[in-house]
């Protein structure tokens, strides 16, 4: 800007808010940082492993700062202290579903787990072992960060709304933080996959004193993430397969198709598949209205219409 634009924008001191911004971005590097140390150690990458991942970064000039952004708004929304009004209503009808079911006969699969709040619930419910199946290592990462004991830091103060500088009705807003659960008590039942779930074979992680009947297919907000949404539906009738007892499967989410995707149906179309693959509907909800990564403060919020149902193989 010319020198007569900041003489007229030095009203409302732009240079503190932007070293404000600066600060707040150091306390939230100070939680990625904890993270990057204990990748490292946990999976004993070596310094060369580093060195040639910044370079094939730096050629290719893909940085994915986004996915770790986008990261941080996934602490806020999974795993805040205050109860979270867009995975709430989630988890309950999840619950819901459950009921019934022989949970310590029965073995839990959360493909596309993300950060982890919904399979550490269905792990609370005692199944025999639930798998959280996750394909970013970026987000299994930071799932196990939750479960990192730190001394006195079972509360962490994460800053989501940071990293954009539109939509705030304040400057506090921007800035504010939002209380995260820490150092959380890993279930002893959940096991956390950096997978592929159309290759995962759960038989191959059981316990050996493990051998469960039943399968629960908990797949929220995950079938639209896929390239081939046929291929999705084959593994899960290949893993349901090898389960002789009661095989459940509950879903949520919208249908908001990316990754290049092949086949982009609509919801009736999913159930006409759903039903063809030899899966009977027990329960279906109306589409509800839930905020996604949205700042219910901000001046644009995002929201999906979403689906609930669940589904037992015939």
């Amino acid at each position: 800007m010319s020198p007569l634009q900041q003489k007229i924008a030095s009203c409302i001191d732009y240079p503190k808010k932007l070293s404000l911004v600066d600060k707040h971005f150091d306390k939230n590097n100070e939680i990625l940082s904890t993270i990057v140390s204990y990748a490292i150690k946990k999976y004993d990458i070596k310094d060369y492993e580093l060195k040639l991942v910044e370079e094939q970064a730096t050629a290719t000039k893909r940085y994915n700062y986004f996915r770790v952004v986008e990261s941080l708004c996934h602490y806020a929304r999974d795993w805040p202290v205050a109860p979270s009004e867009e995975v709430t209503p989630l988890l309950e009808y999840i619950k819901q579903q459950c009921k019934g079911l022989d949970n310590d006969k029965t073995v839990a699969i959360v493909p596309g787990s993300g950060l982890g709040k919904v399979s550490h619930t269905l792990a609370e419910l005692n199944f025999s072992s639930v798998h959280a199946v996750e394909f970013s290592w970026l987000m299994v990462l930071m799932n196990e960060f939750v479960y990192l004991k730190q001394e006195n830091n079972r509360i962490l103060n994460v800053y989501p709304y940071l990293h954009t500088y539109s939509n705030h009705l304040t400057v506090e807003d921007q800035l504010r933080p939002v209380e995260i659960s820490h150092s959380i008590t890993k279930p002893p039942n959940l096991l956390i996959h950096n997978a592929d779930f159309t290759k995962f074979k759960p038989q191959e992680h059981l316990r050996p004193t493990e051998n469960p009947e039943n399968l629960v297919f908990v797949t929220c907000f995950f079938l639209d993430t896929a390239e081939n949404l046929i291929e999705y539906l084959q593994a899960i009738n290949k893993i349901s397969s090898s389960f002789k007892g009661t095989k459940k499967w509950i879903n949520l989410g919208p249908l908001k198709y990316g990754t290049a995707a092949k086949i982009e149906v609509s919801n009736m179309e999913l159930k006409t598949l759903v039903k063809g693959m030899g899966w009977d509907f027990v329960d279906e909800q109306d589409p509800k209205l839930l905020g996604y990564l949205t700042d219910k403060k901000g001046l644009w919020q995002g929201y999906y219409n979403i689906t609930m149902w669940s589904a037992v193989k015939k």
